[in-house]
């Protein structure tokens, strides 16, 4: 299935807010979910960059909150993981809100890449529960075919209406369980093994 999908059209890695400060977020964030996060991202760079397929970058400015770290007023922790690093032809994208296609040129990009009915969109980065729902259910509704790689995707813990605890792994199952409805939800190996070398496939 993952094979016919990126024969299709030149597929389009979309990596959203993989940024220093939400990465290796504070302490008070408590633990990260997905340990594996960097290692997936450079896996999935490595393979688009192989076949030259275009990769897209998306980076977060809270603008409304300045004290906020994932601010360009703080350069250390807005700028860019060294695992999502973009080299040169790979444009960035920066947003205010949580959607990447509200208020960036992002919808125009993918237009103009002929990727809007004919190609996908695999979609990694942060925060599983706020932007990469955002940008996933804002891209289903504009017309596009998203593929949300769950395992190159990660979150923090929150809390619940109650006020309790919900652990960053559990937030980020549930976030990407909700997305099925707007999206495939696949894991890095599924996308990036060749067909026949897997059972799964």
């Amino acid at each position: 299935m993952a094979a016919s999908y990126l024969a299709a059209r030149r597929p389009v890695l979309l990596l959203i807010d993989l940024q220093q400060g939400m990465v290796e977020g504070p302490s008070e964030w408590g633990p990260r979910s997905t340990p594996n996060l960097t290692t997936n991202v450079e896996k999935l760079l490595k393979y688009w960059r192989k076949n030259a397929w275009p990769v897209l970058h998306v980076q977060h400015d809270d603008v409304a909150d300045p004290t906020n770290i994932i601010n360009a007023k703080y350069p250390e922790t807005f700028k860019i993981h060294a695992s999502a690093a973009p080299i040169e032809g790979e444009p960035v994208f920066v947003k205010n809100v949580g959607s990447a296609f509200v208020g960036t040129e992002l919808n125009d990009a993918l237009e103009g890449m002929g990727t809007k009915g004919k190609g996908k969109i695999y979609v990694a980065g942060m925060d599983s529960s706020q932007c990469i729902n955002n940008t996933t259910r804002n891209g289903s509704d504009l017309g596009y075919d998203i593929i949300v790689v769950s395992d190159a995707c990660a979150g923090y813990g929150m809390q619940d209406l109650k006020g309790k605890l919900v652990d960053a792994e559990t937030t980020h199952e549930m976030a990407m369980s909700m997305l099925l409805g707007y999206a495939k939800v696949w894991t890095t190996e599924v996308i990036v093994t060749p067909i026949g070398a897997s059972g799964s496939k």
